[in-house]
């Protein structure tokens, strides 16, 4: 069977992580906080982690970042469906 070229398929290239990564979006909330996945936090506190870790929060994965807030003792608190809205 002849060898294939170029970039491997899906999830071995590491897809999976990317796509997640991609979906993430940092949403500015009201009062200077900052949504960052399914966290809320200061903007403060958002660029304390970058400063930490070398990588913008919004990259990092969900145990990286908790991780980093802990690290910081940065509170964590948990995006709600009305600071979505009033984010709009």
């Amino acid at each position: 069977m002849p060898r294939r070229r170029g970039r491997a398929p899906g999830p071995a290239r590491g897809g999976r992580r990317r796509r997640r990564r991609q979906r993430r979006r940092r949403v500015v909330l009201v009062g200077g906080m900052v949504a960052i996945g399914t966290k809320k936090m200061s903007a403060k506190n958002a660029q304390a982690i970058e400063e930490h870790t070398g990588i913008p929060p919004e990259e990092l994965e969900d145990a990286d970042l908790e991780e980093a807030m802990q690290e910081l003792g940065i509170p964590n608190e948990d995006v709600s469906e009305s600071d979505i809205e009033a984010s709009s």
